[in-house]
């Protein structure tokens, strides 16, 4: 399988360890990913102007005639909602004034979905099972959205993964919460609130990490729970991996491969665990 690869600004920033396991797990799956040579940002969370938004969009997608995948749902989230958009032809016309290469249609992928119909394809790929690790998988606000890919109010689409990767789905009620990673600056308060509750109810449905497929909550639940912890006078504890880092645990891929160093709250005592238990069965 070759895809395009629209890896986002924050893989080079604080999301540097979702590009690198993204990069480590489509390899180890046979997947050959060709990141767009001249790609700019989808837009995020800050562009409010509509057709400015949508323009941005159109401007990675036309670079590529093959399906693009993106490991982040922020990204994700955006350039599906430009591709329903660009279906006005109004709109296309409009924005194809403006860009260098013609915008003609686009297929978008998350970086969840390549792995599962890639693992559902080739399940022996998966050499060390996370049998008997719990994991809460938070699924924040943008994966589900626009409509059509799963339920935004009650998508099962990681715990999927969670199974084909012989992990246990927590049940976690708060998996489809808002992170308050968008409200962080103005709210401070309100943000870190909605953070903890989320962590804390992850804790208590009995879960060892979170899986999370967003660089924005992946901040705001693992780059910020120590200080959380001291805040609130609280241990959580909670390993928070990217989907892409889970999975690649699962493919047997090293921990320099996945970035596991680069997260705040170290996820290689469970790695450790993980092989401990693979021991005692073997």
């Amino acid at each position: 399988m070759k895809l395009a690869y629209y890896p986002g600004c924050v893989s080079r920033s604080t999301g540097k360890e979702m590009d690198l396991s993204t990069r480590a797990v489509c390899e180890a799956l046979g997947i050959t990913l060709e990141e767009l040579e001249d790609w700019n940002c989808c837009g995020a969370t800050h562009v409010s102007n509509e057709l400015v938004a949508v323009g941005l969009a159109a401007r990675n997608l036309a670079q590529t005639d093959l399906p693009v995948m993106t490991p982040c749902s922020i990204c994700y989230s955006n350039l599906r909602t430009a591709a329903q958009k660009l279906e006005d032809r109004k709109l296309r016309a409009t924005v194809n004034q403006v860009l260098a290469q013609e915008y003609s249609g686009a297929k978008i992928r998350h970086a969840l979905d390549v792995i599962q119909e890639a693992l559902s394809q080739n399940p022996d790929l998966v050499v060390v099972p996370l049998q008997g690790i719990k994991v809460a998988p938070y699924y924040g606000c943008l994966l589900t959205r626009p409509r059509g890919v799963d339920s935004p109010e009650f998508p099962t689409v990681l715990e999927k993964l969670l199974k084909d990767l012989q992990a246990e789905p927590v049940d976690f009620r708060l998996k489809t919460f808002c992170c308050g990673g968008p409200i962080f600056m103005p709210r401070q308060k309100a943000a870190e609130d909605t953070t903890f509750k989320i962590l804390m109810d992850a804790k208590k449905a009995g879960a060892e990490a979170i899986v999370t497929v967003c660089p924005l909550c992946h901040i705001m639940l693992d780059a910020k729970q120590k200080a959380l912890e001291i805040k609130r006078g609280e241990k959580i504890g909670l390993p928070v991996l990217y989907v892409t880092q889970l999975a690649g645990i699962a493919l047997g891929l090293g921990p320099d491969e996945l970035g596991l160093n680069m997260n705040a709250v170290s996820p290689i005592p469970m790695v450790e665990r993980i092989y401990e238990k693979m021991a005692e069965q073997s």
